[in-house]
């Protein structure tokens, strides 16, 4: 240390007055580059001298995760009685006359018809209500069993409360709610202006949402 006393000190100026001095460092590194580079690469100098280059790791920005919200399981459901229906003394064939004239408004609107009566099989658009008929959700529609392989179930009328994949529930006039296997029956569909339609219920025997999306093939008529 005691060595090198003036090692820090400034050069005096009798010795750095020879010296060229560049104040413009920017200008001063391009010429410098452009000695010490190639010919080709001199045109990229001014465009790579404008980069910028990130030394510090950037950490991302972890998102808050949606808490979604509990739902019963089965079992829960099951025991609070979610989704049962009884078959007595709980519905009225009274409450669920509302739900027909909704049901009635949503086919005028399903099959573009203002009335029902404008609904005709020699129409060229019979093939499309065959087809809406099948995709349309028939909670609501008011149904009748016309033929059944079990003869108890001929006649059975009544408001549909339930439609699930194998089964209707219906709520006749007399306030008894019923079930009616769809693979044994052919039903008459009861439209407004005294329309009714036929349809067998093994072509409705997939549930509600999955048969709206359903893409359906001719078939034959099942015999019942």
């Amino acid at each position: 240390r005691d060595s090198f006393p003036e090692l820090c000190t400034p050069l005096p100026k009798s010795k750095i007055s020879h010296i060229k001095i560049c104040e413009n460092t920017q200008q001063y590194i391009i010429d410098f580059l452009q000695n010490l580079l190639p010919p080709s690469d001199r045109k990229s100098i001014p465009d790579e001298l404008r980069k910028t280059f990130i030394f510090n790791k950037i950490k991302p920005k972890h998102k808050k995760k949606v808490e979604k919200g509990k739902c019963f399981s089965a079992r829960k459901r099951l025991h609070f009685g979610l989704g049962r229906i009884g078959n007595r003394n709980q519905m009225k064939y009274s409450d669920v006359l509302p739900l027909n004239q909704l049901w009635l408004q949503y086919m005028r609107e399903m099959l573009n018809v203002e009335s029902f009566t404008d609904i005709s099989e020699n129409s060229r658009n019979w093939e499309n209500v065959n087809l809406q008929l099948i995709k349309a959700d028939y909670h609501g529609a008011k149904i009748s069993i016309d033929r059944s392989k079990c003869p108890s179930l001929v006649g059975v009328t009544g408001i549909v409360i339930q439609d699930t994949k194998n089964t209707f529930r219906v709520c006749g006039m007399d306030n008894i709610i019923r079930t009616i296997p769809k693979d044994v029956v052919k039903i008459n569909v009861h439209l407004d202006d005294g329309v009714t339609l036929k349809v067998f219920g093994r072509e409705l025997s997939i549930r509600p949402a999955e048969r709206a999306v359903k893409k359906f093939k001719n078939s034959s008529i099942v015999m019942l």
